[in-house]
């Protein structure tokens, strides 16, 4: 059976200091079903993770945010990490990107502090979910979350947005 993921391109945005360990179990998860994941980054090269407690290993990044359109990916990750969500926060083009999915309604996973970048950047909330929350587009995460459920709920945001794309 195919999954939802197949042929699909992921973008996950971040900076400097998101949460290792969360990020490449969704990385390796996304892989594995199919999905194409791509690193967008305001770091050129190389960003790092942050790791229990002080600097992890450094990763490739596929694209700069300055040269990133939202059009080109169909779903976003914003992964946890304080550290690089406020570097986000204060970068136009990161705001562009995550507010363009927002707006048009497009799949996206915004875990732990990138709820709060979401919030920057238009997503309506009233409380930061204790648990996973996901609405035909979003999926809300609590920091420290399951990735087989993230990745659950990620497969019924990228199957609306498929039926979505087919009735167009």
């Amino acid at each position: 059976m195919p999954s939802p993921f197949d042929g699909k391109t992921i973008a996950i945005l971040v900076g400097s200091g998101f949460e290792e360990k969360p990020f490449v179990a969704l990385q390796r998860a996304l892989s594995a079903v199919g999905a194409k994941v791509k690193v967008i980054s305001r770091d050129t090269g190389l960003t790092n993770g942050w790791a229990d407690g002080s600097w992890g290993l450094s990763y490739p990044v596929d694209a700069h945010i300055s040269e990133t359109l939202a059009v080109d990916y169909d779903a976003l990750v914003i992964p946890d990490g304080k550290r690089h969500t406020e570097i986000l926060a204060n970068e136009a083009h990161a705001k562009r990107i995550t507010s363009a999915f927002l707006r048009e309604h497009a799949p996206s996973v915004l875990i732990g502090s990138g709820i709060e970048l979401g919030q920057e950047c238009g997503l309506s909330l009233t409380e930061m979910p204790d648990e996973i929350k996901s609405t035909d587009a979003f999926v809300l995460v609590p920091a420290g979350a399951d990735i087989e459920q993230i990745m659950v709920a990620f497969s019924e945001v990228i199957m609306n947005a498929s039926a979505k794309d087919a009735a167009a």
